[in-house]
């Protein structure tokens, strides 16, 4: 994979807070983290200062999405397209 390519999953790092990945997953975000002390959530969570968090490619995995390569041209060229439709 070049320099200007990455997955998918790499473009999205920013770590996601437990309620919004039970929202996604389509699980009680009340019950959210006792799912995941029990390891019984669909997907791998990680604690970051003292929250639980996961991460795009984990979410990506639970919900049966692939992971593909993105082209950093075919990004921006896709927001300029995006752009002349505003």
């Amino acid at each position: 994979m070049s320099q200007d390519a990455r997955r998918l999953s790499q473009w999205l790092s920013e770590p996601m807070p437990l309620s919004k990945v039970a929202d996604l997953l389509g699980v009680d975000a009340s019950k959210a983290s006792g799912l995941v002390r029990a390891k019984r959530f669909p997907c791998r969570v990680t604690k970051v200062k003292g929250k639980y968090v996961a991460f795009a490619a984990d979410v990506m995995v639970a919900m049966g999405i692939e992971d593909p390569i993105v082209r950093t041209g075919d990004l921006l060229a896709g927001a300029e397209f995006a752009r002349r439709w505003d």
